[in-house]
């Protein structure tokens, strides 16, 4: 071969085997950025769906929580009449009962249909409304005590929460009598009966 002439056979082949491996390395740095991207891609929605679970996990675990804690309150309450429906015929009969052991010589009473009541001051009830069932009572009475007493038993025996709204207390404009039955004084209170229950669970009962 004389000097300074170049083989071009050889170098065909050199020149080939570089622009291959060229080819190749280029094709595997972008085959490592694809494939980075895909395992970042993928990296991010797994991490995603563990906090999700996370997340419902400790929300269940509170969820527990607040049952553990609540419910034996919510079970006594329910027990007592408080939440759910109203019982409108064990507070006449808690209160005709009441009546009769106290010895009240006159009770009449009158039960209005129920009604949303707005706490005053207002307070966050969450997914609950309050109910409230206004009873009127005209009361015949030998002496003051007997309001008293009766008011003691229906915190004794009525199935139920209520509260004295209004209480007027008059003697009575009558003849005198000697007979110890007849009363004495006239009493006309108004009691409001409560109840909670879940919003929309049920109708106003008339």
């Amino acid at each position: 071969m004389a000097p300074g002439r170049v083989d071009f056979g050889v170098l065909r082949g050199t020149v080939g085997v570089f622009a291959i491996c060229v080819l190749l390395s280029v094709m595997m740095v972008a085959a490592s950025g694809f494939f980075g991207k895909q395992m970042a891609s993928e990296y991010r929605a797994t991490h995603a769906r563990f906090r999700d679970a996370s997340r419902k996990y400790l929300s269940v675990d509170d969820d527990a929580r607040l049952i553990a804690e609540f419910y034996p309150a919510f079970g006594e309450l329910s027990e007592r009449g408080i939440i759910g429906a109203e019982h409108r015929l064990d507070w006449i009969e808690a209160l005709r009962a009441a009546g009769t052991r106290v010895k009240i010589p006159e009770l009449e009473y009158k039960l209005d249909r129920q009604a949303v009541v707005e706490p005053e001051p207002p307070l966050p009830l969450g997914a609950f409304n309050v109910y409230g069932s206004d009873m009127h009572l005209a009361l015949g009475l030998l002496h003051e005590g007997d309001l008293v007493n009766l008011f003691a038993e229906l915190d004794r025996a009525a199935k139920g929460l209520y509260s004295v709204t209004r209480c007027e207390l008059l003697r009575e404009e009558r003849v005198k009598s000697t007979d110890p039955t007849r009363p004495k004084l006239h009493a006309e209170c108004v009691l409001r009966w409560y109840t909670v229950d879940l919003r929309g669970q049920r109708r106003l009962q008339p």
